[in-house]
């Protein structure tokens, strides 16, 4: 008898997201590199919860901020900032935040 398979409820993965979340800063807080820190496989695997991870990824960017975009494009498929604000973190956080509150994610 093959056994069910057991899938993930939002405790358990919110309790993995915060875990890879604390890995990712004691990590990468060092780097300079946005690439190197999106290449951390804690990133990578947060980007492997889906798109359930994205109400997690902007309560973690509005609560302690950090270099989230790059998941946040990934799952989402969107990019909310123009270009004309590359680089200037607090606008992108601020923008993104505005996406999700916009598409129900966040309050």
């Amino acid at each position: 008898m093959q056994q069910p398979i057991k899938t993930a409820t939002p405790i358990d993965l919110e309790t993995r997201f915060r875990a890879l979340a604390d890995q990712w800063r004691r990590e990468t807080g060092g780097l300079s590199s946005i690439s190197q820190k999106a290449a951390h496989p804690a990133h990578q695997e947060i980007i492997g919860m889906g798109p359930a991870a994205i109400p997690l990824l902007l309560r973690e960017l509005q609560e302690r901020g950090g270099h989230w975009f790059m998941a946040l494009r990934a799952l989402s498929g969107e990019n909310p900032v123009p270009r004309e604000y590359a680089g200037r973190i607090p606008k992108i956080t601020e923008l993104w935040l505005e996406w999700g509150r916009e598409r129900g994610y966040s309050d």
